[in-house]
């Protein structure tokens, strides 16, 4: 690579281009291959070019240099989720909220991992105290609800608000219609 890697790291970064930001990281982590921070940075390109498991393997990189690095943490856990391990995420977001308890995405995310692997009471506990407000703790508070069979408070924290958009729309829909508890009312035409 010509001229300066971490220059053309950052110009990538800025770009979206993330083929070009890996190539700029794989110069810089040739001068310096233990790297944690260069490790880390790795893991966020290969999730951004789907490649879940290589990051996973970054992150575990980073951390084996750097053991206390909390975003590899958050990180390697999200990766995890995405690849349908939620146990490992569990465990992972768990480490991570020992050393940032009061980290909403790290809860809500555990919450999912702790919903897949069919402890919705858990996931609900991880839920408490965090603002439905944001569509995203509204959705997953809903399908745990759901989950727990509690389907008059799920249908009720899914009722439309006037802010909701489209998308939050259709994802709601979603989580009353599927899942062991979902159900669809059916018209009589």
């Amino acid at each position: 690579m010509r001229g300066d890697p971490a220059a053309a790291f950052a110009r990538a970064v800025q770009a979206g281009d993330w083929p070009a930001a890996d190539r700029a990281l794989g110069a810089l982590l040739r001068a310096d291959p233990g790297n944690p921070a260069l490790l880390y940075n790795r893991g966020l390109v290969l999730r951004r070019l789907g490649r879940l498991a290589d990051a996973v393997a970054a992150h575990d990189d980073a951390l084996a240099r750097a053991p206390e690095h909390a975003n590899a943490m958050f990180e390697r856990a999200s990766c995890l989720l995405e690849l349908g391990r939620p146990g490992e995420a569990e465990v992972g977001f768990g480490a991570y909220l020992e050393r940032r308890p009061d980290d909403t995405d790290a809860r809500l995310n555990r919450a999912r991992a702790r919903l897949r692997l069919g402890r919705a009471d858990d996931a609900l506990a991880d839920l408490d105290g965090l603002d439905n407000a944001d569509p995203a703790v509204r959705l997953a508070r809903a399908e745990t609800l759901r989950d727990l069979r509690r389907l008059d408070e799920a249908a009720a924290l899914l009722a439309p608000r006037p802010d909701d958009g489209p998308e939050l729309r259709a994802a709601a829909l979603k989580v009353t219609t599927q899942g062991a508890a979902g159900r669809v009312r059916l018209l009589s035409g």
